[in-house]
């Protein structure tokens, strides 16, 4: 705890011993009370230390070193700026044929999808449909022929019979 909080509670507690009523009792509950806190330190970082080797490390090649051995040290200024337009010149034509298979690719149509397998369930559902629809008209042929009167009408949904409207008619 910081020295100056020790000072405050000193003068409170020669404030409480000046109050008469208060000087018998316990000053606990009007002197403040402080936590501790555990603060955590922050970890020292070491260095880990380099191997030492009695020898510097060798020296990167220079610039004019570099152009020494490709040759260009005795190249002319005008040599030297066509070789450079040169490959700007290449960059240039690579990057404009990648964003232009890029842009191509946009146009591409997508692949079908092969229905080979759809085509032989599609036949084998006609096959089936064909063979429901003809169990259909033999049941609907044994049901014509065991009643005679059949109206088209009593199968419309939503149309009445044609005795019904001849007798609003009326």
């Amino acid at each position: 705890m910081h020295p100056l909080y020790n000072i405050k509670v000193l003068m409170m507690k020669r404030d409480l011993a000046s109050n008469p009523k208060l000087a018998n009792e316990n000053w606990d509950r009007f002197l403040p009370k402080f936590k501790k806190k555990n603060v955590k330190q922050k970890k020292v970082k070491t260095k880990e230390k380099k191997q030492y080797t009695p020898f510097p490390p060798p020296q990167p090649p220079s610039k004019i070193d570099m152009q020494l051995e490709t040759g260009e040290y005795f190249l002319s200024d005008k040599k030297k700026s066509a070789k450079k337009w040169q490959e700007r010149q290449e960059k240039q034509a690579e990057k404009t044929a990648e964003n232009k298979r890029k842009r191509e690719e946009a146009y591409k149509a997508p692949e079908e999808v092969q229905m080979q397998d759809n085509d032989n369930n599609h036949k084998d559902d006609i096959a089936a449909m064909a063979a429901s629809l003809k169990n259909k008209a033999k049941e609907f042929g044994k049901r014509k022929s065991a009643t005679d009167e059949i109206d088209a009408e009593m199968y419309i949904a939503g149309v009445q019979s044609s005795k019904k409207k001849s007798k609003n008619k009326n």
